[in-house]
């Protein structure tokens, strides 16, 4: 979190929350300080998970924009976890900090199971991946006919994001040639049609990191990046992650064979669920170039080279990243018409 952040997130702001929600301060927790604070609280018996978001971040209607639209998917039978009202009926506190800026504490249901481990078979397999493209494309039909209240501002499509208007801030010395790279993947999207058949209101961020796994049952949380962006965009996320972090070992370290296993498996679940143009899966390649891009910003974003230094596997990811950008390719090679045509 930035230090500027970090001054003013006081005792008082936490105990304002706990007191608002109805929560004990016996077993407070934090688990989570990168973009917003998180903590496992308890409510009585039952344990939920509290979260606060700085101003700087998202304002207090973006945030109640964000708990709008997953209270409609809860609604709509999508398998999440869903937000939980304050004493007073809210599902918002706005709590203001000793500098005029505001902290939106939000609390929500805690899910069930545990973050799936990549080294087990067991968990990390075809079956898995099939029930992640399921419920990718049951939020997907869902939004579709998802109505946002009109005194709630929309939240933000792909292209109003902080990290690429000031990419320069987050550029490192040496690297100002990715600002090229930046603007050629940028130039390519913006250049797509936005159709309510291929572009909406989605998750955005569906890695393994936001979901807890429970006899094989995907339990979704963390919608803090939920925005605008095509359908497909949603197919590349889960895409990288998987190739980023769990490459089992019976591939041997081949990244592309696992991919195309992987992407068939989650498209099976998908096309179950929820169908659009396959001649949209072209643009997965853009879209993976894009994580990387925004990765190799937030990461410098948030860490200082010295936090850096101190923490190895980021350290790798960034040089891997750096790398594919360098040489302009995308994490895996796939060819995606071929998989969904078997």
């Amino acid at each position: 979190m930035e230090k500027q952040v970090e001054r003013v997130f006081t005792q008082a702001i936490i105990a304002s929350a706990l007191d608002g929600f109805g929560l004990s301060r016996e077993g407070l927790k934090q688990l989570g300080d990168f973009e917003n604070y998180v903590y496992l609280a308890f409510r009585g018996r039952e344990a939920t998970i509290l979260r606060f978001t700085h101003s700087s971040h998202r304002s207090p209607l973006e945030v109640e924009s964000e708990l709008d639209w997953m209270n409609y998917l809860v609604r709509e039978g999508v398998p999440m976890m869903g937000p939980l009202q304050a004493k007073d009926g809210r599902f918002i506190l706005p709590l203001t900090a000793e500098d005029g800026t505001v902290f939106s504490a939000a609390l929500f249901e805690k899910a069930e199971g545990h973050h799936v481990r990549y080294d087990d078979p067991t968990e990390w397999n075809a079956a898995l991946f099939e029930e992640w493209g399921r419920l990718t494309g049951q939020i997907h039909r869902a939004t579709r006919s998802y109505v946002k209240p009109a005194h709630l501002p929309s939240r933000p499509h792909w292209d109003e994001d902080e990290l690429a208007e000031n990419a320069h801030d987050y550029i490192r010395a040496g690297d100002e040639w990715m600002l090229e790279r930046l603007k050629a993947v940028f130039d390519h999207l913006k250049a797509l049609p936005r159709k309510e058949d291929s572009y909406g209101l989605l998750h955005t961020d569906m890695h393994p990191g936001n979901f807890f796994v429970d006899n094989g049952k995907i339990h979704l949380f963390d919608f803090d990046d939920c925005g605008y962006t095509w359908f497909v965009h949603d197919l590349a996320i889960p895409l990288y992650y998987s190739v980023a972090w769990g490459v089992p070992e019976s591939y041997g370290g081949d990244r592309e064979r696992f991919a195309a296993d992987y992407f068939q498996a989650f498209w099976k679940g998908y096309r179950n669920e929820h169908t659009f143009d396959p001649i949209w899966l072209k643009e997965m390649e853009a879209q993976l170039k894009l994580r990387d891009l925004t990765l190799y910003l937030v990461i410098n974003k948030k860490l200082s080279p010295e936090e850096l230094a101190k923490n190895e596997r980021l350290g790798r990811m960034l040089v891997d990243i750096r790398r594919r950008i360098q040489q302009d390719v995308p994490i895996a090679n796939v060819r995606y018409e071929e998989l969904i045509a078997l």
